[in-house]
């Protein structure tokens, strides 16, 4: 049964934090990314959303994030909705998106959604665990701070966005700002690296 990500905890945000300062975490990431590097790889999982309104769903996503050699990564997200039996019905969320390296391994992240409207998001990332010099444990919890909306889009007001990389896996969960001045929880899933990035 799938469950949603109820906590930073199990983002693995109870953990300490460091520092990179290591060019040589993965080839082909510049060393002033590198503290980004946990990301690059192309990931498929399962999500669940819809509980807070009484309309819960699963979906299937992929996730493709990678570095053509220069200072940034590509975001390509794509999602479906998928029946009880777990097969793809129909095509839902489209992101496409850059992240970009700022002082003291922060983070900015550029997404433009399919559903109209494009944020800009910051956070500062935490590195949890280190093996062989490629980064195994690390979490980043973005916040929006800038929204563009034309005006028939459905209402959104930004999110805050939980990522980390636990045992392998990318958990990440999304709660968006609405019509509340609280960010209600909306989706989370858990996705597995699908191929090697190096």
């Amino acid at each position: 049964m799938l469950q949603r990500i109820t906590s930073s905890q199990q983002l693995g945000f109870a953990q300490g934090a460091g520092k990179v300062t290591n060019s040589d975490f993965i080839a082909g990431v510049p060393a002033p990314i590198a503290h980004l590097s946990w990301l690059v790889g192309s990931w498929l999982g399962v999500g669940v959303g819809g509980e807070t309104n009484g309309a819960p769903f699963q979906f299937a996503q992929e996730v493709q994030i990678g570095c053509d050699g220069r200072e940034f990564l590509t975001h390509v997200s794509r999602s479906w909705l998928l029946d009880a039996n777990g097969n793809r019905v129909k095509p839902t969320a489209v992101e496409f998106g850059i992240w970009r390296a700022t002082e003291n391994n922060g983070a900015i992240l550029q997404l433009t959604h399919s559903y109209g409207y494009s944020e800009t998001l910051t956070g500062n990332v935490e590195i949890t665990a280190i093996n062989n010099a490629v980064i195994t444990g690390a979490r980043i919890k973005l916040q929006t701070i800038r929204i563009m909306r034309p005006e028939d889009t459905p209402l959104y007001r930004g999110s805050e966005r939980l990522l980390g990389l636990v045992d392998g896996r990318l958990l990440w969960r999304l709660d968006t700002l609405t019509s509340g001045e609280e960010p209600e929880a909306h989706v989370s899933a858990t996705l597995t690296r699908m191929e090697n990035h190096d």
